[in-house]
């Protein structure tokens, strides 16, 4: 098994392949409006995301990177050094939130729910438009409530 690793190292080396590449080609899951921290070996000069629709990733610091999932799919991320070398190339999988939910179909319209003791509407993908607007406008005017500050002159 040692001879294999090393013949592959040797392999890697002498084609160019980036030492670090070898070991950051496995794939990172993370769910749909959740965040997970993924660590870098060292500094982070560029971040790419394949398809930002499906996930964002924001740089916290030079080696410590938030991937947030955004919607259902897979996508990837490379991240490069200040040189331009690839640190981390990796699939990321964005799932379903792994939470007691409902989805109710009637007719063509589909609604979710999350269930944490009683079941609650919750906005999400492939959602009746006009129920999810409403929801939608329900939580900005909710989040609105919380920032508004009153100042006194």
């Amino acid at each position: 098994m040692f001879r294999n690793l090393a013949f592959g190292l040797l392999l890697c080396l002498s084609l160019g392949v980036p030492a670090m590449a070898l070991g950051d080609t496995e794939g990172f899951a993370v769910e749909v409006d959740k965040a997970k921290v993924m660590r870098l070996p060292r500094a982070a000069s560029a971040v790419i995301v394949g398809n930002p629709a499906i996930a964002d990733a924001t740089v916290h610091d030079g080696r410590l990177l938030l991937i947030t999932g955004k919607i259902y799919g897979a996508t990837n991320i490379i991240v490069l050094d200040a040189r331009g070398n690839t640190i981390v190339e990796r699939d990321i999988q964005v799932s379903s939130p792994q939470v007691a939910a409902i989805t109710y179909y009637r007719g063509g319209a589909q609604r979710s729910y999350t269930c944490a003791g009683r079941c609650e509407a919750t906005p999400n993908i492939g959602d009746d438009p006009e129920v999810f607007e409403q929801l939608m406008d329900q939580q900005e005017g909710k989040t609105d409530q919380g920032s508004d500050t009153v100042t006194e002159e």
